[in-house]
């Protein structure tokens, strides 16, 4: 006789049941076990980024875009020049870089294959102009900009000469939601404005800091601006960029320019009273490149290591990776007819005043360079400028009042290794 089946299966010794419960893992235990692992991992993680980071180079977007209240770029200028603006020169670091080449620079397209056809007449979409200025400016600098608009830029004929003033945005608040970040988006709102009204603003998309590379991205712009095959309607012969405390005796501007050829290597400026810590370079109160350098230099993208800095004495750098033999460079040194406007014997020769710090001053410069030009008989107009051989021939002498600010220099202990020359 067949036994009834079972629908359970027979349940297991007592004893086993016990140990398989005591040994069956609790849903809090399993939680906790998942939690530890997952905590181990982030742990690990985050110790391996570390590690890379560490041993990783600075890039541009690593650096700080913070501007900082102490800039050092532009080298050379009166009381600035060894005590404030270039104490940081023992930096191993920023001095490596003034001597290490560039890779972008060597391996792009050389300003003797970029070539320079710009007519300053024929037709309009051709039609460039003979100099396009960068005056630097800020957010923060409206009163400055009016002043120059009224005082300044009337003075030159907006045929030959395009004039835009370069700004960068303002620096990002740590708080986004506080007063300062406000006020930042209240002055973008009239930036925006005044860009509208007057059409001679150029916004760089950077946190305006002349030592973060704003120079660089000036070129940059102005290269991208104007790129482009065959004739470029506006494109410059030669790209300038100037201070906002710099004033530009414009008939001398447009004559030391009306006879250059484009095509050529030209780096003008003046290296009157420029530091000695590096080799050959303009000062940055006002100095200009030909279109092939500009073009070059603007489409080379190099690292952040290569463009920030001492402005000034950077340009000089990049210049210094071309070939002499097939890309030989034509310095224009207006020497002593350029410089801080105390210091100089200011004539019909004069090319431009700096340091004009105060608004009074620009008025008073402006004022005192056209009594000048009046009481020399020469009419204030582009085609009555002096022969740049004759500016020249002036500014290698050296002003008395220049004599007596560098032994003030070498009195206080600046002129340090040579500094000062």
């Amino acid at each position: 006789m067949t036994s009834t089946a079972r629908a359970y299966p027979p349940s297991p010794h007592p004893f086993l049941s016990r140990l398989r419960t005591l040994l069956r893992p609790s849903l809090r235990l399993k939680t906790a076990l998942y939690a530890l692992s997952l905590l181990i991992f982030l742990l690990v993680l985050l110790a391996l980024n570390a590690a890379h980071l560490s041993h990783t180079p600075t890039t541009r977007d690593e650096v700080s875009t913070t501007p900082s209240d102490d800039s050092p770029a532009n080298s050379g200028e009166g009381k600035d020049v060894a005590k404030g603006k270039d104490a940081h020169l023992v930096d191993q670091d920023i001095q490596r870089s003034f001597e290490e080449p560039d890779y972008a620079l060597l391996s792009g397209v050389q300003p003797s294959r970029i070539g320079c056809d710009v007519p300053l007449d024929g037709k309009d979409e051709e039609r460039g102009v003979m100099v396009f200025l960068g005056i630097f400016s800020a957010v923060d600098k409206r009163e400055r900009r009016d002043l120059y608009r009224k005082v300044i830029i009337p003075d030159f004929p907006p045929e030959l000469v395009t004039i835009k003033f370069i700004l960068g945005t303002p620096a990002i608040p740590e708080n986004p939601v506080g007063t300062e970040a406000v006020a930042r988006s209240a002055a973008l709102l009239r930036v925006k404005q005044e860009m509208k009204d007057h059409n001679d603003m150029v916004m760089l998309d950077m946190i305006d800091n002349i030592d973060l590379g704003k120079t660089h991205e000036y070129f940059k712009w102005v290269a991208k601006t104007y790129s482009g095959p065959g004739r470029v309607k506006g494109r410059p012969r030669f790209i300038m960029k100037a201070d906002d405390d710099t004033i530009l005796v414009m008939p001398n501007v447009i004559s030391a320019f009306k006879d250059l050829d484009c095509s050529r290597n030209i780096y003008w400026g003046t290296s009157a009273g420029r530091s000695q810590y590096f080799h050959e370079y303009f000062r940055g109160l006002a100095y200009a490149m030909s279109w092939p350098l500009v073009s070059w230099i603007g489409n080379a993208d190099m690292p952040s290591a290569h463009t920030i800095k001492i402005e000034d004495a950077r340009t000089g750098q990049w210049l210094r990776h071309l070939d002499p033999v097939t890309d030989p460079i034509r310095r224009i040194d207006m020497g002593w007819t350029m410089g801080d406007w105390n210091q100089l014997n200011v004539t019909v020769e004069t090319v431009a005043l700096h340091w004009c710090k105060l608004d009074d001053w620009v008025k008073e410069q402006h004022a005192r360079l056209l009594k000048i030009w009046e009481d020399a008989g020469r009419p204030y107009t582009h085609e009555n400028g002096i022969p740049p051989s004759q500016s020249m021939a002036k500014g290698r002498l050296t002003p008395e009042e220049a004599e007596k600010e560098h032994q003030r220099q070498m009195d206080l202990g600046w002129d340090v290794d040579g500094n000062i020359p």
